[in-house]
């Protein structure tokens, strides 16, 4: 019998199990190896290299094409070889079964928005897993944008979307800029100016008492807890996550849950620091009103406005220990240069020939504007509320900090209990009330006075104040309430972005 030896489709089936070849002699041949010996030599590519060739990775796409660059607001429908950048505002996942290994296994309806506009893309996967996020800044490639007639297909806030399948497509792909993103590009909200509140925007509190009927309605708020994450089963048996955000802003509180897959946002918020501009959330009024995303949600984080600073910087605030009685600005090397520039201003406004009057409403419609801009001038305001006596009894009269501990005292001096020094006291700033004009209010605590300003409003220096008789000070309690002052005032902005009023002079 012929010696039989491999044939060359045995080469090519890397399933078949490794067969053995008699010999014509019995000993080991260097030709011929042993059955022992003998393995099965396979297609001469490695598992890697057959991976490598069927699912391609995405980080090592090539176009095929040239893509013409365009802004989400100048999209229109039809085939187009185009390519946009634009940052994630909302997406949840369909996922599917299917048993054939070339269809996809589910579908991310993601809304993406720019500074022009917004638009949804429907990014099938097989093998990929997308880790997206809110906030998170993509740049697609697609060949064909399409015009929603039905919310199943796009939601109605995004009615323009594309769908791709970048692990079949050749022509079609998402890039996530995970370290290419310097947090400045399309951050913006569409039809966001600095001379103008941004249309539809509403207050916690306002939301809370009805405004949730207002269409397209926005809500700025910040983070200020993030709870742990949950599992539930929802009513088709899946287990999914949520995950419950507590947020504010400077009128009330609020919550808002994240479900599936959109919830892993949250591991990226800082408490005080993060700012959510929410248009259009789902809702349920309770206690508190409590939000959720829908298809028309958009949730920008970060947006670049002036009311987004703000907020932050009043979580900011928020967050530190306040000085019970900050010093008046006055120079020298105590003070940062900012602040000697104002003191140097407020000497120039007491003999000033034109002084201008502002309302509450000016000053705060200026500062919001040029927060960092130092200006002068007068108001005239209602003293409604005056705690003398009370703080009189409470031995609270004059108070200062000092080693971070709070000092009280009905004496223009005072002992450290932290490093025993003698240091002076100035007049508790708490024991005038809220102050009104026309068109604001300014809680008790927030002005800070000059011992000049203190001397004109009371009547007497502070020597003077803590000795007199407490049946003088209830007069002067009467005697005061509601009564109209004018505050020669200058805006000072501190360390840390703080604004504060300080009254250098009262006229009555």
């Amino acid at each position: 019998m012929p010696p039989q030896f491999p044939s060359i489709q045995s080469f090519f089936s890397s399933s078949s199990p490794p067969k053995s070849y008699p010999s014509r002699v019995s000993g080991p041949s260097p030709r011929h190896p042993s059955s022992s010996s003998l393995t099965d030599p396979g297609d001469g590519f490695s598992a890697d290299e057959i991976e490598a060739v069927l699912h391609p990775p995405l980080h090592q796409w090539t176009p095929t094409q040239e893509y013409e660059e365009a802004n989400i607001g100048t999209l229109e429908p039809g085939p187009r070889p185009i390519t946009f950048m634009g940052r994630v505002v909302n997406f949840f996942n369909m996922s599917q079964s299917s048993k054939r290994p070339l269809n996809a296994k589910g579908c991310l309806k993601v809304m993406v928005a720019d500074d022009t506009g917004a638009m949804t893309i429907r990014l099938w996967y097989a093998n990929m897993d997308y880790k997206l996020h809110l906030g998170q800044l993509l740049t697609v490639w697609t060949v064909h944008i399409s015009h929603a007639e039905h919310n199943s297909l796009a939601p109605s806030a995004a009615p323009l979307f594309t769908s791709i399948f970048p692990e079949r497509e050749r022509s079609c792909y998402i890039m996530v800029h995970e370290n290419s993103d310097d947090g400045t590009i399309c951050k913006r909200p569409h039809n966001c100016k600095d001379t103008q509140t941004l249309p539809g925007l509403i207050t916690v509190k306002n939301f809370t008492n009805g405004g949730y009927d207002i269409d397209d309605c926005k809500l700025l708020v910040c983070v200020r807890s993030i709870g742990a994450k949950k599992k539930f089963t929802n009513k088709s048996g899946t287990t999914s996550e949520l995950i419950s955000i507590g947020v504010f802003d400077d009128t009330a509180e609020a919550t808002i849950t994240l479900y599936g897959a959109v919830s892993s946002s949250a591991s990226r918020w800082q408490p005080s620091h993060t700012v959510l501009l929410i248009t259009s959330p789902g809702w349920r009024i309770d206690r508190i009103a409590k939000l959720s995303l829908n298809a028309n949600t958009r949730v920008d984080v970060d947006p670049d406005t002036k009311d987004a600073a703000w907020l932050r910087s009043f979580a900011q605030r928020m967050t530190k220990k306040e000085h019970i009685n900050p010093t008046f600005p006055g120079g020298g090397k105590s003070f940062p240069l900012s602040v000697m520039v104002l003191a140097t201003a407020l000497r120039a406004a007491e003999t000033a020939s034109v002084r201008i009057l502002y309302t509450l409403a000016d000053i705060d419609e200026f500062a919001r504007a040029n927060p960092r801009e130092k200006f002068t001038g007068f108001i005239s305001v209602l003293i409604t509320e005056l705690n003398i006596v009370t703080y009189y009894r409470r031995n609270m009269l004059m108070c200062t900090e000092c080693c971070g501990i709070p000092l009280y005292a009905n004496s223009v001096t005072g002992k450290c209990k932290q490093c025993e020094r003698s240091v002076g006291l100035r007049v508790n700033p708490r024991i005038l009330g809220p102050i009104i004009d026309e068109t604001g209010q300014i809680t008790s605590g927030k002005l800070v006075f000059s011992d000049l300003a203190w001397e004109q409003l009371l009547g007497r220096t502070a020597d003077q104040l803590v000795g007199t008789d407490v049946e003088v000070l209830k007069y002067l309690e009467q005697r005061m309430l509601f009564l109209r002052v004018s505050l020669g005032f200058g805006w000072c902005v501190e360390v840390g972005d703080v604004g504060r009023l300080c009254i250098w002079g009262v006229k009555m």
